[in-house]
């Protein structure tokens, strides 16, 4: 089982044991992601540190005004072959609903990085599924979405998972499935193929149920699929496997 989206480092001291608890619960690995070019380097370490974590690096819409330069995004991402994705990166109105224009060009700029390096996108969406469903079908019309991608951490509508999964995305589900309130997201999810799905758990944040009000961890990841289980009416085995295998054919290029 791979957590597909995590941030080790953040709130997270102890990675040895994070990685040793992790193990017994069955994650053989995990792509951490990099929301800033502040929290660059110590991606860079982990990834050259520890050959189970992956890494992401974007600009999250929160720092949309600091996208790098091309070239020195570019040379960033080359700087190790575990660095497999540009992301997070999107659209957040939650409370930056005035900084539209930024992000958009932030997110417009990324799409095109990510297409010139032929990486796949991780996409943040928050309360902006309209816009971040416009960019995304004429990034695809223009060919840009070349190396795929995945709504990360969905609570979106059943139109942005459509949508999503029309332009050849993936839909990835979080500890939120777990969560009482979160029937809707629940609601579509359910309604997602079990091919396209992966498992995350966005950790330090959001720990599933039971599990609510302490840090979250990559071994907390059995809970989720666990829920995605139940929602598929599928054994939790099946889980495990098919998202593994959606993970390395997204990310690593296995296309077996």
């Amino acid at each position: 089982m791979i957590d597909s989206h995590c941030h080790i480092g953040l709130n997270q001291a102890d990675v040895t044991g994070l990685l040793m608890r992790a193990q017994l619960a069955g994650v053989t690995g995990m792509l951490s992601v990099a929301c800033s070019v502040r929290e660059y380097p110590a991606l860079l370490k982990l990834v050259e540190s520890y050959p189970t974590i992956d890494g992401a690096f974007g600009i999250h819409p929160e720092y949309a005004a600091t996208v790098p330069s091309d070239d020195d995004f570019c040379r960033m991402m080359s700087a190790h072959p575990n660095l497999v994705a540009i992301g997070e990166c999107g659209l957040d109105y939650h409370y930056m609903a005035e900084e539209k224009n930024i992000q958009i060009q932030a997110f417009e700029r990324q799409i095109a990085l990510a297409s010139r390096l032929k990486k796949p996108l991780i996409i943040h969406t928050r309360e902006a599924d309209s816009d971040t469903i416009a960019i995304l079908r004429a990034a695809h019309k223009d060919g840009l979405l070349n190396a795929g991608g995945v709504i990360h951490c969905f609570t979106g509508s059943q139109e942005l998972a459509d949508s999503a999964l029309d332009m050849g995305f993936y839909i990835s589900a979080s500890g939120v499935i777990t969560f009482k309130m979160s029937d809707n997201v629940r609601q579509v999810i359910s309604t997602v193929p079990l091919d396209r799905l992966l498992i995350e758990t966005d950790s330090p944040y959001m720990a599933p149920v039971p599990y609510r009000g302490k840090i979250n961890e990559p071994a907390y990841i059995v809970k989720t699929a666990e829920k995605l289980a139940e929602l598929k009416g599928v054994p939790v085995q099946e889980v495990e496997r098919i998202t593994t295998e959606n993970y390395r054919h997204l990310f690593k290029g296995d296309k077996t």
